[in-house]
């Protein structure tokens, strides 16, 4: 039977999955209340890091940072290596936000050894993946091909398909830029065949598109067609007004040169999508473009 304040927690996630962030706030303050009244300092850290987790997603960094820092000293006590090594990888990744790279790194590293010793695969390959992005940032693709596929490994033992997809992506952006687009195809291919059937259509969308993107530079233009095509077809179906647009803009440029009255449409029909969302120097920014290419 669950106590209140795991009654309270779960409300408070289900309101978060709702879209509902106020009433989620709420919850989750509340849930800290309870657990902090019953005296556990475990329930009252996971209610806090959900609760940074949601004000991080709203782009409230200072909260965010508050909630997480007030959940490791609940989770010190406990001795718990786990929930310590999440609270520092998210730690990690507000500095890597806010520029700080070796307070970042330092943070990953040391969320890393924990959660490796707490025999958490997927937590260790996030942290992995993270080390990544900082080396990728900072132009060290060597270094970052590593890790990703250090975390790739480590996600294929956890069984996380979608840890593994997404880590396939950045390396595949690594692979690129190291001049090795048959390998960056490989894995983008690979990404996408772990990305079906999980519910993960935006995430789909964007392999899609790289995959189009690295195809175009391939010099593959009917291959790049039918996945922006794909990718478009994605972002209709999740709702998703900008990343359709961008889609189109994608196929505009592409058909340019050999299909004037298909890229004319694409643009307007991109431009259209921008006024919708009450973009409008974007809206006029496609149809200059779209004069100056095509008149």
């Amino acid at each position: 039977m669950q106590s209140k304040p795991d009654e309270v927690l779960m409300e408070a996630e289900k309101l978060w999955l709702a879209g509902d962030a106020e009433k989620a706030r709420d919850a989750f303050a509340r849930a800290q209340q309870l657990y902090r009244e019953a005296n556990d300092r475990g329930g009252e850290g996971q209610a806090l890091m959900l609760l940074g987790d949601l004000e991080l997603r709203q782009g409230d960094m200072d909260k965010a940072q508050d909630c997480y820092v007030k959940a490791r000293c609940c989770f010190a006590p406990e001795g718990d290596q786990h929930d310590q090594g999440a609270i520092l990888a998210r730690l990690g990744e507000l500095a890597h936000r806010r520029g700080d790279t070796g307070e970042a790194r330092n943070c990953y590293e040391s969320a890393r050894d924990l959660l490796h010793a707490a025999g958490d695969n997927s937590g260790e390959a996030h942290c992995l993946k993270r080390l990544g992005h900082i080396e990728r940032d900072e132009g060290h693709h060597d270094t970052a091909r590593d890790l990703y596929r250090q975390a790739r490994n480590l996600y294929q033992r956890a069984g996380d398909g979608l840890g593994e997809a997404h880590t396939l992506r950045a390396l595949a952006g690594v692979l690129r830029t190291l001049g090795q687009p048959d390998r960056a195809r490989l894995a983008l291919e690979q990404s996408l065949d772990l990305l079906r059937g999980q519910g993960d259509i935006l995430g789909e969308a964007g392999v899609l598109t790289a995959l189009a993107q690295l195809l175009r530079s391939m010099s593959q233009r009917d291959e790049a067609r039918i996945r922006f095509e794909e990718a478009k077809e994605m972002h209709v179906r999740a709702g998703n007004l900008r990343g359709e647009a961008e889609i189109l803009l994608e196929l505009a440029r592409l058909e340019a040169a050999e299909a004037p009255d298909t890229a004319r449409q694409h643009y307007e029909r991109a431009a259209e999508l921008h006024a919708r969302m009450g973009a409008q120097d974007m809206r006029q920014k496609l149809l200059k473009e779209l004069a100056d290419k095509l008149g």
